[in-house]
């Protein structure tokens, strides 16, 4: 089923891309929508329904916002360790692996941030009655930049995995040279773990297709960045 949503979908966006570039009539209305047809037979024209369905497919959905908003928060703590490794750590290697996590994650909240202002709060702005999401922040049910809407994405940072305590942030504060990089690792690969734990949920319950890379990419990055702080430790012993 999702592949076949998948195809209708592209098809639609190869649709709308010849009909804006097409100069006659013909070209304007558009070739049909195909969907396609079972092993072995032909595609045939898509219903009115079955568009509906590709379109709503490829929409962002609840899911989609708490994972953003939830990640930003989450990225945004992995950034205050890396920044704390600049001056405490003692191995070489591992504070290149800080500075790699430091390099990704900033961009990506930038991202997020930027897919929170194109899906979200900018629709928020442009029509005050639009039923968006968060608005002003993860604890907020008012508009954002007077926007309205309210939301129903009901976050609780404190209840995301990984997330280090205040106390355990302080003791990383208060550490330096191998002290610091053994809790740096220890803290950061439980940070990584929940960020994991929380992208694999996002790629089974969100819908929206840059979501869904971002959760991968996410995935991806992480298992790589716990394998090298293993490495580098395993390397100490």
């Amino acid at each position: 089923m999702r592949k076949w949503v998948v195809a209708v979908g592209a098809a639609i966006m190869l649709t709308g891309v010849s009909a804006c570039s097409g100069d006659g009539a013909d070209s304007a209305d558009g070739p049909p929508v195909l969907a396609p047809g079972a092993p072995g037979e032909s595609a045939s024209p898509a219903s009115q329904e079955q568009i509906d369905q590709a379109v709503e497919a490829t929409e962002h959905n609840e899911a989609d916002v708490e994972y953003i908003l939830k990640m930003i928060e989450h990225h945004g703590q992995a950034l205050v360790m890396t920044d704390l490794a600049e001056d405490r750590m003692a191995d070489d290697d591992l504070a290149k692996i800080a500075d790699r996590i430091a390099a990704a994650q900033g961009p990506e909240v930038e991202a997020m941030e930027a897919w929170m202002e194109e899906n979200v709060y900018g629709p928020a702005e442009e029509n005050p009655n639009h039923q968006g999401f968060c608005a002003n922040g993860p604890d907020s049910g008012g508009g954002h930049h007077g926007g309205g809407g309210e939301c129903p994405v009901n976050l609780d940072h404190s209840d995301m995995p990984g997330m280090a305590s205040e106390a355990e942030l302080d003791e990383l504060r208060a550490a330096e040279g191998e002290e610091f990089d053994e809790l740096f690792v220890e803290l950061m690969t439980a940070h990584h773990e929940g960020a994991i734990e929380m992208a694999e949920e996002a790629t089974v319950e969100g819908n929206d297709p840059t979501v869904l890379k971002m959760a991968n990419d996410v995935i991806a990055e992480q298992r790589a960045d716990i394998e090298r702080m293993e490495e580098v430790m395993d390397r100490r012993e």
